[in-house]
């Protein structure tokens, strides 16, 4: 699985990146940080996760996730945020956010959400 992680911070986007490459089914981590570079890379990649911080550059992380969501092979994005109230979550949940993450609590279930993803790609199929 490939995997886009979009985050203005580039020591934020550092340790997720190297913890998603050290999960098994993670072929690859595509790093980001504004929403055109994040959009191009989706569509010339098709990243099969998304991990999206609200805050960027440019145009808001709600923006980029209502874009993503409309690009014909609309990867799941999970949104990894300090800004984690109810209303963030009801918004990013309402734009297309398959999943939605605290950054200051949960910041490692993104990586457990990356090995459960890969390890199910990596399942045989059934025929």
């Amino acid at each position: 699985m490939r995997v886009l992680v979009v985050d203005d911070s580039p020591a934020v986007r550092r340790r997720i990146a190297a913890l998603l490459r050290e999960v098994a089914g993670v072929v690859d981590v595509d790093e980001a940080s504004d929403a055109a570079a994040a959009l191009a890379m989706a569509e010339a990649r098709m990243p099969g996760l998304v991990v999206l911080d609200l805050h960027l550059g440019g145009p808001g992380g709600l923006d980029v996730l209502a874009s993503f969501k409309r690009l014909p092979h609309a990867p799941p994005v999970a949104v990894l945020t300090n800004d984690a109230s109810d209303t963030h979550r009801r918004e990013c949940l309402a734009k297309g956010a398959d999943y939605f993450f605290d950054k200051s609590k949960e910041f490692e279930d993104v990586v457990h959400l990356a090995r459960e993803m890969g390890s199910r790609r990596c399942e045989p199929q059934a025929r």
